[in-house]
């Protein structure tokens, strides 16, 4: 394992990024090297994790020769993070991974045969299982359940986007191969051709998620840009993979520190300002005026701080957002109407 360089030049590139990412890596990378696909290597991007995340990796697969490790002196973000690796490769397809994903043994040679045989095809997401971590003092201990984590993401009228079938058992409901609007970042293949046609220009280098989101909602607004491009997202239900996630859907905002709230609230307006036709915006401007109202108002009464910083945060970007609005939609192959066909 090499610290701080780039990976070589394989066919696949394994992104992750881990921040305080220990308890969950090891299952992780024991899924990712057990694949009967082996043309890959695997890019550990640690944003200055505290609980000697970057040591246990070192021990325990340091002799592992297509695995490299580069480390932040500071959090850079989901984002930031993924950009570094994404500036710095060459792979022609990017497995970009959570550090709480467990793959199943022939995930790599399953995903990679179909997005080969598509054309135009952007970004690509599995059926995401949930799965359950349980911690002893002996070992961690993984259990699989069949309970649906993501079959693709969905977008509404009012801009609220959810994974499809979050919550759902699997009955093979979700069995079908699927276009989507997009694909969830906790597990996502993409197409290194379509990640450049939509990158971004940024101070150093290129922007492939949006920096400024720092974290959540950055894989939104990715597809955004993809589907723009004429780019297209896939669901392929045939690889599969499981993801620890607390909380039920409708529970989990409850859970959620402050720090999650600020960036998911003030994320969803910049995602809207940036990428959202002015068509559309005016058609059903009082959907989304209505979504956004009734979230300020649950912020307000139960993390009144975060709802005030979140809104100065927005209005204090909301001029670069709209610089990058112009580029993107300058650069957008496809009009309003094929976005308004993914509106739910």
């Amino acid at each position: 394992m090499k610290k701080n360089s780039p990976p070589k030049s394989s066919e696949v590139l394994i992104q992750i990024v881990t921040w305080n990412s220990r308890f969950f890596i090891e299952n992780c990378l024991n899924s990712i090297f057990k694949q009967s696909y082996h043309d890959f290597s695997v890019l550990i991007i640690d944003n200055a994790s505290r609980d000697k995340t970057v040591d246990f990796v070192q021990e325990k697969y340091g002799e592992r020769k297509n695995l490299f490790i580069m480390q932040n002196a500071h959090n850079l973000g989901f984002a930031g993070a993924h950009n570094q690796g994404l500036n710095i490769t060459q792979s022609k397809f990017i497995l970009v991974l959570n550090p709480d994903i467990v793959l199943t043994e022939d995930f790599l040679e399953k995903m990679l045969k179909f997005m080969k045989s598509k054309k135009r095809l952007g970004s690509c997401s599995p059926k995401l299982l949930k799965m359950r971590f349980f911690q002893d003092e002996v070992k961690i201990t993984a259990s699989k359940t069949k309970i649906i984590d993501s079959a693709g993401l969905l977008i509404f009228k009012n801009g609220r986007i959810v994974d499809r079938g979050e919550g759902e058992e699997d009955q093979g409901q979700y069995d079908q191969i699927a276009t989507a609007f997009g694909c969830s970042g906790a597990c996502v293949f993409y197409q290194r051709r379509a990640l450049e046609d939509v990158k971004m220009p940024a101070a150093r280098g290129y922007e492939y998620f949006d920096q400024d989101f720092f974290a959540y909602k950055e894989d939104v607004d990715l597809a955004w840009r993809l589907n723009l491009r004429n780019w297209k997202n896939f669901y392929f239900p045939e690889a599969q993979a499981y993801h620890f996630r607390a909380g039920a859907p409708r529970s989990r905002r409850k859970k959620q520190p402050a720090y999650v709230n600020f960036y998911s609230f003030r994320n969803h307006l910049w995602l809207l300002v940036k990428n959202l036709h002015f068509s559309l915006g005016i058609k059903y401007f009082f959907s989304i005026a209505f979504y956004q109202l009734g979230k300020k108002l649950y912020l307000f009464f139960t993390q009144p701080k975060v709802c005030w910083q979140s809104q100065f945060s927005f209005l204090r970007g909301f001029s670069k957002m709209l610089k990058k609005r112009k580029y993107i939609l300058r650069k957008a192959k496809v009009p309003s109407s094929r976005i308004k066909n993914w509106l739910q």
